[in-house]
């Protein structure tokens, strides 16, 4: 990770961060000192920054309001226009799903150090028809507890908003769960005004997860065509992004994002809004095949829900499309070097030391 290269857009997360902290009572002159930003920046119709200065304004912010659960109160405050386009998607996603998917997609548009979470399989569907976000993930701050521990407050807040938003409410069970896996703090009560229906610390995992109904059946039918204009504008800002994202990846991601076992050449293109040869010569001057991505995109989700889930050897296989569990098992084999058994209880044993 480059800290000194300036490819964070000023007007997204930073300026998002900034207003945050000024509503929760800090001064903008102070969260500014030492970052090298100053207020005309912001009239600029676009700029960017390095992360470190980014990650100066956050630690200003963490020094100046020096309060329990701070990252919880900055996510719920945090306005989805700093997001940019992909924001507005919570207000017209067909479902949970669709608005995760574009979240993930296009996150690298507001906060670039993201992009390699939307190049990695996340959730999984269990075995009691639940599916599971897990939110333990590396922040790019690991190494200092303070910063690390207040992005995870705020990814927390804001990814519970929004399956609160995007989910559907409608359906039978449409509760949602979380589970942290550290100590409950002295005062829990930054956490009692999160939108889930009960949050459990001291878990093996930390994860937010809710009914596949919730997650998946379709609902606001009239705003589809909104929310298809908005992937549309998300796209051609995609294209122009400085953040280095190649045309495989962008592949890449619409291929986990719409997955199912029978997707083809033709229903990516579709979505990428070309036609399916065009797609196929891009790939090549890359060195990629639709066809080997698909592969490999089918191997990972298969491999990610074989490590985190309960799901059998023979429903995985199913779910990502292999003819048989038999199948299943030596692609994962060939993949991996590594049997289901192996990899299996490699993960377990993770879990455990965890």
């Amino acid at each position: 990770m480059d800290l000194d290269t300036a490819i964070v857009p000023l007007h997204r997360h930073p300026l998002g961060f900034l207003e945050a902290f000024c509503s929760l009572g800090a001064r903008q002159a102070s969260l500014l000192q030492g970052t090298g930003l100053s207020p005309a920046l912001f009239e600029m119709q676009r700029a960017y920054i390095s992360y470190r200065q980014f990650q100066r304004l956050l630690y200003n912010g963490i020094r100046l309001l020096p309060q329990p659960g701070l990252g919880l109160a900055v996510g719920m405050r945090f306005d989805w226009s700093f997001w940019g386009p992909v924001g507005f998607a919570v207000y017209c996603s067909p479902s949970l799903k669709h608005a995760g998917e574009a979240f993930r997609r296009y996150m690298v548009t507001a906060q670039p150090y993201f992009a390699f979470h939307a190049a990695r399989p996340n959730t999984y569907l269990d075995a009691d028809e639940r599916v599971v976000e897990p939110i333990d993930y590396t922040t790019g701050s690991d190494e200092d507890p303070e910063l690390r521990n207040f992005i995870r407050e705020w990814r927390l807040a804001v990814t519970l908003r929004i399956w609160d938003l995007c989910g559907n409410k409608s359906v039978t069970d449409p509760s949602i769960h979380v589970r942290l896996a550290t100590p409950a703090p002295a005062d829990t009560g930054p956490f009692e005004g999160l939108p889930c229906d009960n949050l459990t610390f001291d878990s093996d995992e930390s994860s937010i997860s809710a009914h596949t109904d919730y997650v998946f059946r379709r609902f606001r039918p009239l705003r589809k065509r909104t929310f298809e204009q908005i992937l549309s504008v998300c796209e051609r800002e995609l294209a122009r992004t400085p953040a280095g994202v190649t045309f495989s990846d962008r592949v890449r991601w619409h291929i986990r994002a719409y997955f199912r076992p029978a997707l083809d050449l033709n229903g990516i293109a579709g979505q990428l809004q070309m036609t399916p040869r065009s797609l196929s010569r891009r790939l090549a001057r890359e060195g990629h095949s639709f066809r080997r991505l698909l592969y490999e995109v089918r191997l990972e989700i298969a491999c990610h829900h074989l490590r985190q889930s309960r799901l059998a050897v023979e429903d995985v296989a199913q779910l990502t499309g292999f003819s048989c569990a038999s199948s299943l098992r030596r692609a994962v084999k060939g993949w991996t070097g590594v049997t289901i058994g192996q990899m299996r209880a490699a993960s377990k044993r993770i879990e455990e030391v965890s």
